[in-house]
C-alpha cells in the first residue's frame, strides 16, 4: 500500500531556529544565514532530526487512511534507518510519500514497517527512511 500525504509542509526559518535550540544543537548554520552561506547554502539549514515534525504528521495521517488504529502515544519504535540526500532549508516545501512494507499482528500489537520518501518543491528527494514499529491497537 502506498500513500501520498495530501498536504505539504513549509519549512520556516524561525521553526528551524526554535527546533535547533530545543534539541540543543548550536551549529551556526541552523541560526545564521551567513554561516549557511559559507557552507554553500542560500538559507539556514535544518538539523537532521527536524523532519520528525513533518514525518509524524504524515505517519498519523497514513495510519488513519489505512485504518490502522494506532495512536502516537501507543507506538514503540523497534528499528529505523535514515538516508539523507539533500539538506532541508528554510523556505523548502516538503511532501511525503509512504509505503507500507509489512504489517502483522503479534501479542496484541500491530507490528509494521513503513518506508517514507520526502521531496522538496523541486521534486528532489531530500530523505528516505524506514521504520519498524509496534503499536497497540487491541483494547486494553
Amino acid at each position: 500500500m502506498t500513500y501520498a500525504y495530501p498536504d505539504h509542509y513549509v519549512v520556516g526559518r524561525e521553526q528551524i531556529r526554535e527546533y535547533a535550540k530545543a534539541v540543543k544543537n548550536e551549529d551556526a548554520a541552523y541560526f545564521d544565514e551567513d554561516a549557511a552561506l559559507a557552507l554553500g547554502h542560500d538559507a539556514i539549514l535544518a538539523p537532521l532530526t527536524f523532519i520528525s515534525i513533518f514525518g509524524l504528521k504524515a505517519q498519523m495521517a497514513f495510519f488513519e487512511h489505512a485504518n490502522i488504529a494506532i495512536a502516537d502515544e501507543k507506538i514503540v519504535q523497534a528499528e529505523q534507518g535514515l538516508k539523507m540526500l539533500r539538506p532541508i532549508k528554510a523556505g523548502d516545501t516538503l511532501r511525503c510519500d509512504i509505503r507500507l512494507d509489512s504489517l502483522r499482528q503479534a501479542f496484541g500489537a500491530d507490528v509494521l514497517t513503513i518506508r517514507s520518501r520526502i521531496t522538496n518543491q523541486h521534486g528532489e528527494t531530500v530523505q528516505e527512511d524506514y521504520t519498524t514499529m509496534a503499536g497497540r491497537s487491541a483494547s486494553e
